[in-house]
């Protein structure tokens, strides 16, 4: 079995449709007013919301697979999240440097490691706002891994959860310790047949689409953390606006 729209419930099918007409319907970001935009980033927030329950829904399922380099998509992903974190004042610190290669192939469902990751992403600035959130890709035996480290424990049970769905269809595993969460993604040395190549979107790609995951899972839940956080006002209220009127929305990603 593959999850599907026709899986959800009329519930979310409903809002799912109310937000696709919302979105349509929506100004550019850059032509917003200010209270239209915070809408707009309520609105994302729910489209994020939406998605992190179709994957709990359809944990165990089947998925569509591609097959190429989860570096590339993950470096692309912490890039504009990181572009889009220092918009609101909050450090996003990545290693290794973007210039370095790491050669890692693997079978991929990227829209769900995506999820995965600006969820985790999301819960660290949860946690510890304005402080730093750092991001680690290494190759080790085999796999890739990846560890986010916060100043605070984090990690909430939806995003654990996410996560533990990702590593059993990427063939890896989870590591939480205190303030630091460590996931795998397992080495597959050559694709099966007919399993398609995947090319990566750049970060320049995933900040014009503001339907991505960057915007619905990392920046929306961001932008809510910090702004109910102890002296918000001040620190989300200039740079954000450049943020988001810098993209514009070009339909769902996909994969």
């Amino acid at each position: 079995m593959t999850p599907n729209h026709s899986s959800l419930s009329p519930t979310e099918g409903g809002l799912r449709e109310q937000l696709a007409a919302y979105f349509l319907a929506a100004p550019p970001p850059a032509e917003q007013t200010p209270a239209q935009r915070q809408e707009y980033l309520k609105k994302l927030n729910q489209l994020g919301e939406i998605e992190r329950q179709e994957i709990l829904t359809g944990a165990g399922c089947s998925r569509p697979m591609v097959w190429g380099n989860p570096v590339e998509l993950l470096q692309a992903l912490l890039t504009a999240a990181q572009r889009l974190g220092a918009g609101l004042g909050q450090p996003l610190l990545l290693f290794p440097a973007k210039e370095t290669d790491i050669r890692l192939d693997t079978l991929l469902h990227p829209r769900l490691l995506s999820v995965a990751v600006v969820s985790l992403l999301r819960d660290g600035v949860t946690a510890a706002p304005r402080r730093p959130l750092w991001v680690r890709l290494a190759e080790q035996s085999h796999c890739l891994a990846v560890s986010v480290t916060a100043e605070q424990p984090f990690g909430s049970p939806q995003t654990t959860a996410i996560l533990k769905e990702c590593t059993k269809l990427h063939s890896g595993s989870l590591v939480h310790c205190k303030n630091t969460v460590l996931f795998s993604c397992g080495e597959v040395l050559e694709p099966p047949p007919g399993v398609r190549l995947y090319t990566a979107p750049t970060a320049e790609e995933l900040l014009r689409d503001t339907l991505s995951p960057v915007w619905t899972g990392f920046y929306a839940g961001v932008y809510s953390s910090l702004a109910s956080s102890k002296g918000s006002t001040n620190s989300v209220s200039g740079n954000e606006n450049a943020s988001v009127s810098d993209s514009s929305s070009s339909g769902a990603d996909t994969d």
